[in-house]
């Protein structure tokens, strides 16, 4: 049984590690000499391709194969992807799993190196003997998408749509503390059967200085005075303006990407479905579609860029006073 991990996902990627032990091993999963870890970044291992047939073929003494787990495979060396690619090509016997950030699937000059097989021929291998799993990291917009899947599907819950843009905005993309805050509301609310908004407001401390949504609906719909009034309260708050910088360009981000799917000729439901939100919310209660059309791609593409101007400005301290700081970011809604 051969199995490969590719992508930068490490929180799923971690789920599927455990998985794969709990299936080849059982109730040995934790037994330390039925497993063997070995890192493709570890100097003190002359030829880790040595190490991984050798410790393919060792047996603990409670089974008679062990099961090898590799990790950080992206760093491996020439010598050892061409000696793991021939090794491979035999078909052994074995429970093995490797994991990478980035396996490229075509060989490339720049990969292969003198005479090498480069990592293009390993991933024909690999995808031969076993099987090949992607996980790559949930951009921002599909993070609500994300945390519904998982939910339902690993923590067996269901979840109010509020509940989710709450969290997502609340916590941004890293997977293991949005889950960790997801398990922390489930424990708190005993047999409830849902997360509800009020119970996420409740468990979850914003790890962001500024949730998105607190000013995004004027800035979607390019209110002059809304949005300049939510500015004022929110620097009245002392919120920091790097933080709403961050806040504004997630947005904007998330506006184009919307205006592109609209542009491609998908219609707002379609839309909700691949960015994982409630239908109702998305294209009645919130009308991004609408938002989106607000702002054209030139005018958001222009936007981004200047609110990464801001950030670089306020980092750099060039703004002498509050007031031409809310004079600039006000000025991107009149347009």
């Amino acid at each position: 049984m051969i199995l490969t991990l590719v992508g930068d996902d490490l929180f799923s990627k971690e789920r599927r590690i455990d998985q794969f032990l709990e299936k080849t091993l059982g109730e040995r999963k934790n037994d330390p000499l039925a497993r063997k870890f070995l890192f493709a970044t570890d100097t003190s291992i002359p030829s880790i391709a040595d190490a991984v047939m050798e410790a393919c073929d060792s047996m603990s003494m409670f089974a008679s194969e062990q099961v090898v787990v590799v990790r950080k495979g992206e760093a491996l060396k020439s010598g050892d992807i061409d000696a793991l690619t021939h090794w491979l090509s035999t078909k052994p016997d074995c429970k093995l799993l490797l994991e990478f950030e980035k396996l490229a699937a075509k060989a490339t000059k720049k990969d292969s190196g003198e005479g090498g097989k480069g990592t293009g021929e390993l991933y024909k291998i690999l995808k031969t003997v076993g099987e090949i799993e992607k996980y790559d990291s949930p951009r921002e917009w599909d993070i609500p998408k994300w945390i519904t899947a998982h939910v339902q599907t690993n923590l067996g819950k269901r979840i109010e749509p509020m509940a989710v843009e709450y969290i997502a905005n609340a916590l941004g993309t890293d997977l293991s503390i949005i889950d960790a805050e997801l398990q922390k509301i489930i424990l708190f609310a005993g047999e409830s059967k849902e997360i509800t908004l009020e119970q996420a407001r409740l468990m979850v401390v914003p790890q962001r200085e500024i949730a998105s949504f607190e000013i995004r609906e004027s800035f979607g719909n390019r209110d002059a005075r809304a949005f300049t009034q939510k500015l004022r309260e929110l620097l009245d708050s002392n919120v920091d303006g790097v933080a709403i910088v961050s806040a504004l360009q997630s947005y904007s981000v998330r506006l184009l990407h919307i205006c592109s799917m609209l542009d491609n000729g998908m219609s707002p439901k379609d839309i909700a479905t691949k960015l994982g939100v409630n239908e109702w919310l998305f294209c009645t209660k919130q009308n991004e579609p609408r938002k989106a059309r607000n702002w054209n791609k030139p005018i958001l593409c222009r936007v981004i860029k200047r609110l990464g101007d801001l950030d670089y400005e306020i980092k750099m301290g060039k703004f002498e006073s509050r007031m031409s700081l809310e004079i600039s970011l006000a000025s991107l809604v009149i347009r």
